[in-house]
């Protein structure tokens, strides 16, 4: 779970970064890059859907400055909540020589019974290469729809 503070920071810095002209334009020379990174949210989305703590910090940078914090809440919502999650949205945004940047929706779904509010999240994210692959960075959450 990222801080609102930290993501505000990674979006800021961002949006500096987009305004100043070093982001590259989304084109098609981008294609495989947008594959790449769509995997990386579609694969976190998925073993977060399994349950799994492992396979859900797999796709997150060991730098992130929530990751700790990330991976020691991740038991505990697997145990509280029983939830469906599954990337309903992808929208590649740009790169530089050092990070990339994705929106995302994630559709969360809970049980009969659940304490959880289905929702869907839309939110920016970031990512950045470690060991040659790239691995989310941090997010900052656009907004949040509750079906009525």
């Amino acid at each position: 779970m990222m801080s609102a503070r930290r993501w505000a920071a990674g979006v800021m810095a961002a949006a500096i970064v987009c305004s100043c002209g070093r982001f590259a334009a989304a084109d098609e020379d981008d294609g495989e890059l947008k594959a790449a990174l769509r995997a990386v949210v579609a694969g976190n989305v998925a073993a977060y859907d399994r349950e799994d703590v492992d396979g859900t910090m797999s796709f997150i940078h060991t730098k992130s400055p929530d990751y700790d914090s990330t991976k020691a809440v991740l038991p505990e919502q697997f145990k509280a909540l029983d939830v469906t999650s599954e990337l309903v949205g992808f929208t590649y945004i740009g790169h530089d020589d050092e990070f990339a940047v994705a929106r995302a929706k994630t559709k969360t779904t809970g049980q009969a019974g659940s304490d959880l509010v289905n929702n869907t999240v839309d939110a920016i994210l970031i990512f950045h290469q470690e060991g040659g692959a790239w691995k989310l960075w941090s997010e900052q959450i656009l907004g949040v729809e509750i079906p009525q």
